[in-house]
């Protein structure tokens, strides 16, 4: 603690507004295309499949880039690998914005996602490293309500530079934004790592071995992880399913996503207020469990023929039941899985967040090949994941860690 304090004498606090807002452009790099891709089947003259990869090969990247600039950060510092990080993004970024052929776009997909995945883990860090557990935690929580709403921003603002303009406009503002943060945290954003003012030696291999085998971590990052993987797996099935399957206007049909987001945002927020009355582990197992139902009840539907009106209908309904329950789940399981690791919160919040977006991947890929019409199926892919996970919670829950 005297070393955190002396660390922002020198330094200065970050600021919050800043990470947020960085936070909030690695959202945006996943949204902001998503209302392009079946477009972008006729541009490019391939299938949905091909397109649907790049998604599942962005979440990959994304995903795994998470421990690889944790681990770079932890022995560097925050500042410089999170501005090599943006500059890579932007780099990707005008590869895609170049594109004529779906292998490039690939590729610069690729190229971002590797890029925008050091904004999470590094942020995250930064946030649990300058400030107290309960203060960090509370500014997480500001910061979430920010990138709560890129989902539907996001895909609001892409749908309509689609509908209106073209698809590459898409990724010349997002080089834009890129640059612009990149600078703001060139100019303004303090070394505040403790290993990277050379304080102590960084973590290592056997640090990410230790967050690992740790039931504490698991019993938290795994619902953090089938929660937040399988609502990102929902918006990434938005454009075909609205769009392709429903012969919803790319301009219009993003605005649904809105009713997803005020969920996910109520969820947070009845977190916050409960927080206080009622255990981290009960908020968890709510959440849980609504976040479960969603997918019974499209189950329940398997063989029921709707028109499309009430097809939509129930697919929105059943995402704001899956926000909201991750939303109830976000705050105390993220908080629980980074918090036992003092001296490596950013290798913690990394792994944690490596988990959400394999899942996502994942998810996105399984969802993403349904058609909106066939609930059923819909209903049994939201629903293994949680009742494979749920079971395997109650037994690290009641064994926890022995130090």
């Amino acid at each position: 603690m005297a070393k955190l304090q002396e660390l922002d004498k020198s330094t200065g606090t970050p600021s919050v507004i800043l990470l947020a807002a960085g936070m909030m452009l690695a959202w945006g790099g996943m949204k902001l295309s998503l209302p392009a891709l079946p477009v972008l089947e006729q541009v490019f003259e391939v299938s949905g499949d091909a397109m649907r990869a790049t998604i599942t090969a962005f979440f990959i990247c994304f995903a795994l880039g998470q421990l690889a600039w944790g681990m770079i950060s932890a022995r560097f510092g925050r500042r410089g690998p999170l501005l090599v990080g943006l500059a890579l993004a932007a780099v990707g970024s005008a590869v895609v914005l170049v594109s004529e052929s779906v292998v490039v776009f690939g590729i610069g997909r690729c190229l971002e996602g590797i890029g925008l995945s050091a904004m999470s883990p590094i942020g995250r860090g930064i946030l649990f490293e300058s400030r107290p557990a309960q203060q960090a935690k509370h500014s997480l929580g500001h910061v979430s309500m920010c990138t709560a709403s890129i989902p539907m921003f996001g895909q609001v603002i892409g749908g309509y530079l689609v509908a209106y303009a073209s698809w590459r406009w898409i990724f010349a503002a997002f080089l834009v934004m890129t640059i612009l943060i990149m600078l703001a945290v060139w100019r303004t954003l303090p070394e505040t790592h403790p290993r990277g003012s050379k304080y102590s030696r960084p973590p290592s291999g056997r640090a990410l071995l230790c967050i690992l085998g740790n039931r504490t971590f698991w019993a938290n990052a795994i619902c953090y992880i089938t929660c937040s993987g399988t609502l990102l797996g929902y918006y990434a099935a938005m454009p075909f399913w609205y769009s392709k399957d429903l012969s919803i206007p790319v301009q219009v049909y993003p605005w649904l996503a809105g009713f997803t987001v005020v969920a996910y945002i109520l969820g947070l927020v009845i977190a916050r207020r409960l927080a206080r009355r009622t255990s981290a582990r009960s908020l968890l197992w709510a959440g849980m469990f609504i976040a479960l139902m969603p997918g019974l009840g499209l189950m329940a539907l398997w063989s029921v023929e709707l028109s499309t009106t009430m097809t939509v209908i129930v697919l929105v309904g059943a995402s704001m039941l899956l926000a909201l329950g991750a939303g109830l789940v976000f705050p105390g399981a993220n908080a629980g899985a980074i918090t036992p690791f003092p001296e490596s919160p950013g290798l913690a919040s990394a792994a944690t967040v490596t988990g959400v977006f394999l899942m996502a991947g994942l998810m996105a890929y399984l969802e993403g090949h349904l058609h909106a019409s066939f609930l059923g199926p819909i209903g049994l892919t939201l629903t293994i994941p949680f009742l494979l996970v749920i079971p395997v919670v109650a037994i690290l829950a009641k064994k926890p860690d022995h130090h």
